[in-house]
């Protein structure tokens, strides 16, 4: 018996006008994000009116001994001052759709261009932050063309750039589950990161250890922590990698079920979100590069704990909409997307201000 075959030409097809879209993960760094000077991530907007670039000046807190009844006279000390200058530079990006193609999409193509362009800009200030949390030093120059910030991010830093931020930052820095695996040589102190040193709630005390100590006779200052309003409650914030957030969440099992209710809905064992140890919240950033994509050795990855001014994100133009429509006389328009910012670490006098940054192992 022959079966009739319908030609494949004659197969009907059904087509979706409702596009699927890539996921793209909102900006996880928004909560703390904003223009009081208690905030991790401060934003600065007074660019937007006029102005290339924004200075953000620091004063360091006296560390002489004073007098008592003695002549003050001749023993006044001065004011320890030092500055950091923020210049936004331009983000840009469009998508070209000729009238040929929206003709024949039996979805709204242009509608997606718009969208997807909208989700870029969410991508470019998120990635902005995570290369900035890693800059090593400054190199004192923007990249207009390319669109790049003055800082060197530890992907991108040689040898000896390595090696002059990790001098100058050793209350700033932790290798592994141990002060002792310090060195101001930086592949050096790395090598000590090995199996069993894996970020556990240990290592998130010892960070913040690090963040709290201040040292006034060689005018160390400590990294200020977030104060709650209204509350006498200090805390600090750490953003780290899904490899490091995994670790952690094993070593925190026994105490989420000790320690809190068995619920579901709000137990980290049982819900994803924001783990909490010593008064210090820990933040998944699943985008944040590891091993040696980001400058680190393999089976190695970062985390970067905050207080108040780690880093500035300063704003010329916030996103907007462009369109060309001169291409080819109209045949080819184009939908496109523009802001100016940069999002950068600060840094006075080769310290990192804010931040105490930390790798561990990961396999």
């Amino acid at each position: 018996m022959a079966n009739t075959a319908v030609n494949a030409l004659s197969i009907q097809k059904k087509y979706e006008k409702r596009y699927f879209k890539e996921m793209v993960r909102s900006n996880q760094f928004n909560a703390y994000m904003g223009a009081g000077a208690m905030n991790p991530i401060v934003v600065k907007r007074q660019l937007v009116e006029s102005g290339q670039l924004i200075n953000i000046p620091l004063i360091s807190a006296l560390n002489g001994n004073g007098v008592g009844t003695g002549t003050l006279t001749g023993n006044e000390e001065a004011l320890g001052n030092f500055s950091y200058d923020v210049k936004p530079y331009w983000h840009r990006h469009a998508v070209v759709v000729p009238k040929d193609q929206q003709k024949w999409s039996s979805f709204d193509l242009k509608g997606g261009a718009r969208e997807m362009l909208m989700l870029w800009d969410t991508d470019e200030i998120r990635d902005a932050i995570i290369d900035g949390m890693t800059a090593v030093t400054i190199s004192g120059a923007y990249d207009a063309e390319n669109g790049h910030s003055q800082q060197v991010y530890l992907k991108d830093s040689s040898t000896a750039q390595k090696n002059t931020w990790s001098a100058a930052n050793e209350f700033r820095l932790l290798f592994g589950d141990s002060f002792s695996n310090y060195n101001a040589t930086f592949a050096t102190a790395l090598a000590t990161v090995g199996s069993g040193d894996e970020l556990g709630v240990n290592e998130v005390a010892l960070m913040k250890r690090q963040a709290r100590k201040r040292n006034k006779a060689t005018g160390l200052p400590q990294v200020r922590p977030i104060r709650v309003s209204g509350v006498s409650r200090e805390y600090y914030v750490m953003f780290t990698g899904s490899n490091n957030f995994a670790k952690l969440k094993a070593d925190m099992n026994t105490i989420n079920l000790d320690g809190r209710p068995r619920d579901v809905a709000s137990n980290p064992i049982f819900q994803d979100g924001d783990l909490e140890y010593d008064g210090v919240i820990i933040r998944e950033i699943p985008e944040q590069l590891t091993g040696v994509a980001a400058g680190l050795s393999a089976n190695q990855e970062g985390a970067y704990l905050m207080g108040a001014q780690a880093m500035a994100l300063a704003w010329s133009q916030t996103p907007i909409a462009t369109q060309s429509s001169e291409n080819d006389y109209g045949f080819r328009p184009g939908k496109g997307t523009e802001s100016s910012f940069s999002a950068e670490k600060l840094v006075y006098n080769g310290l990192d201000h804010g931040m105490v940054t930390g790798f561990f192992y990961t396999a």
